[in-house]
């Protein structure tokens, strides 16, 4: 008989129990495949799996519903049509005790017609692909980010177990394709099954998996959109719709650029990126020897892993993520965390060593914020831990993906 495999604690575990306890309805979004159902199906006392259980909502759908022992999850619940928004929101109108329905989405419909029916009376979370830590089983643990706004960051002297391997990039952070000794067939298989949905909404499934592939090309770049429509051989509208799809999906992650009127002549372009870093690598039909043998392609590419691991982390403490990028490229930080207290700036950098000229970056934003920045870190892929500046710290990989 098979065994289940245990289940792989998420960051958002202990979130997800918090909002259930506090808000009338919870809706978990993101991508499909990436573990909702998993995580919600154990908060769940009802469940309702769409479209298996369709039927069961057709003829009286509010009555049912209300009867129910809550939580009751309802499982892919755009597939039974904004329509039963309405019917969750006059149930829990008429019961607005916690914990009444938990809502599960892989795709946010086009609209929710004129008004937004759940305005509040729900919590948004977002799930992503599962992060290192996740995969081997460390989505308990404080965060490096949490660690670090909790006053405990890594101190200098400290040092990971093993130097970064790039193969972790070819890592998806897909549940299904954990056991499978190559996940390229998986993530090939997605990306088609993703296209497929273009297809079903009236799109061209070739040109939209063309857009995707152009995507992945230019991963870690801020350029305008007018770069991706032009390599993907469509139209502006076209890719408009794509975007707005990708976006729906939650597959399409970019970091939103830095503003501050403290910085003169930063640009606006968004860093483009997927939301998985291994099926960033298969669209753009690239192996680990093609980054072995190209730092530069591999940087953007860890840049984008690195990316991936703290989407979570930022969510976590309710922060932005965004890049920072002078109009002519003389200055760029790749990452930059706001939070309501704290400005934290991080650069990645693949080399074990980094220098006081890889953290050049983080000492003039220090300097032209004059105070506003909280710490800085350069990332990096050997083990050791150590001062590069006043708040600035070089930091391994491994500690910013794992416990300490």
């Amino acid at each position: 008989m098979p065994q289940t495999r245990a289940y792989l604690p998420r960051h958002l575990d202990a979130e997800l129990r918090t909002a259930l306890s506090t808000s009338p309805v919870v809706i978990l979004d993101g991508p499909r495949g990436v573990g909702k159902t998993t995580s919600a199906v154990r908060l769940a006392t009802t469940t309702l799996f769409l479209p298996r259980d369709l039927a069961l909502l057709e003829v009286d759908p509010d009555t049912y519903l209300a009867a129910l022992p809550p939580p009751v999850l309802l499982d892919e619940w755009q597939l039974a049509g904004t329509d039963l928004l309405w019917t969750v929101k006059r149930i829990v109108d008429a019961d607005p005790s916690p914990g009444r329905f938990l809502l599960t989405g892989s795709v946010e419909p086009a609209s929710y017609g004129p008004t937004y029916p759940l305005t509040g009376r729900s919590s948004r979370l977002v799930m992503r692909p599962m992060t290192w830590a996740e995969l081997e089983g460390y989505g308990e643990s404080a965060t490096f980010l949490s660690r670090v706004l909790a006053g405990d960051p890594p101190q200098p002297g400290a040092t990971s177990g093993s130097a970064f391997d790039l193969a972790a990039l070819a890592r998806a952070g897909f549940p299904g394709a954990r056991a499978m000794p190559d996940q390229r067939y998986f993530l090939d298989a997605y990306a088609n099954v993703v296209a497929q949905r273009a297809g079903d909404a009236g799109r061209d499934a070739t040109r939209f998996l063309r857009a995707m592939r152009v995507m992945s090309v230019l991963t870690a770049q801020a350029v305008p959109d007018q770069r991706i429509w032009e390599a993907a051989d469509i139209t502006k509208v076209t890719w408009k719709h794509y975007d707005d799809l990708l976006g729906r999906v939650h597959l399409a992650a970019p970091v939103p650029a830095y503003e501050s009127n403290r910085l003169k002549r930063l640009t606006s372009y968004p860093k483009r990126f997927l939301a998985d870093t291994a099926l960033a690598l298969s669209l753009a039909d690239l192996r680990l020897d093609d980054l072995r043998t190209d730092p530069t392609l591999a940087g953007r590419y860890l840049e984008s892993f690195v990316m991936q691991q703290l989407r979570p982390q930022v969510d976590e403490v309710r922060g932005a993520l965004m890049h920072l990028r002078t109009g002519a490229g003389e200055r760029e930080v790749d990452a930059v965390i706001e939070t309501s207290r704290d400005l934290i700036g991080i650069e990645v950098k693949l080399g074990a060593r980094p220098t006081a000229a890889d953290a050049r970056p983080l000492l003039w934003l220090r300097d032209q914020l004059k105070g506003r920045l909280t710490q800085g870190y350069v990332v990096h892929t050997g083990r050791e831990c150590y001062p590069l500046g006043d708040r600035i710290t070089a930091v391994p990989l491994a500690l910013v993906t794992g416990p300490t």
